[in-house]
């Protein structure tokens, strides 16, 4: 259960860094 939570958890991490760094990509090319 422990280890669902923690891979769950690293996901969401890994999709919020991902999004975050294609809005500073889009805000480069905007520039």
């Amino acid at each position: 259960m422990i280890t669902l939570i923690s891979y769950f958890v690293l996901l969401l991490a890994a999709l919020t860094l991902t999004t975050f760094l294609f809005i500073s990509l889009n805000k480069i090319q905007l520039i």
